[in-house]
């Protein structure tokens, strides 16, 4: 009798031990799920907030009637051509690519998070976005890329702009062609 107690105990502790091993893969399995949703959801809110704001920037040239320019600044005065650092949105009266300190300033949407880039793509060489006092961008339209840390098709998101100015949103994982162009844009940075 005491011989069968130890082989159901023993029995037991495998079982234990079988259970603890499909918990802790489930549990790694449910991160991994949690992350990639958390990366997706980060990028839905966005590219809605970050659309309104590009239509607000739009509006802004055109209720002026002046040029308003859209880059990054790590200073805060000149633009850079890497779109890591923060938001710089400024009527540029004078047209130098640089805020002088008396030329106006708007408060540009979320900052870019923290590993995430911003790639910029303009059909004319330059280092941001500028709506003219018509509200249109003849000399910058292009395409905003968002490439998240974690490459995943769920989280790109594109914002076309064209020579009118106005603004489109594009989850380029809903049409093959555009999603693998952003995945390329995403990988040469």
């Amino acid at each position: 009798m005491r011989a069968r107690k130890i082989k159901q105990n023993g029995a037991l502790l495998a079982e234990h031990m079988l259970v603890l091993a499909l918990s802790a893969f489930m549990l790694v399995l449910a991160m991994s799920s949690w992350s990639s949703w958390q990366q997706a959801s980060t990028a839905r809110q966005l590219g809605v907030q970050w659309q309104l704001a590009l239509m607000r920037l739009r509006q802004r040239a055109l209720t002026d009637a002046r040029a308003w320019t859209l880059c990054t600044s790590a200073d805060g005065k000149v633009c850079q051509s890497v779109w890591n650092a923060s938001w710089l949105a400024f009527a540029d009266t004078n047209g130098d690519n640089q805020r002088q300190p008396n030329e106006p300033r708007m408060v540009f949407g979320p900052p870019i998070p923290p590993n995430w880039r911003i790639v910029w793509r303009g059909f004319r060489p330059s280092t941001g976005i500028v709506w003219s006092e018509w509200g249109d961008a003849a000399l910058s339209n292009g395409t905003l890329t968002l490439c998240a840390p974690k490459a995943q098709d769920s989280s790109l998101r594109q914002w076309i702009i064209s020579k009118s100015g106005r603004v489109r949103l594009v989850m380029p994982a809903s049409s093959a062609s555009t999603l693998s162009a952003a995945r390329a844009i995403c990988a040469a940075i």
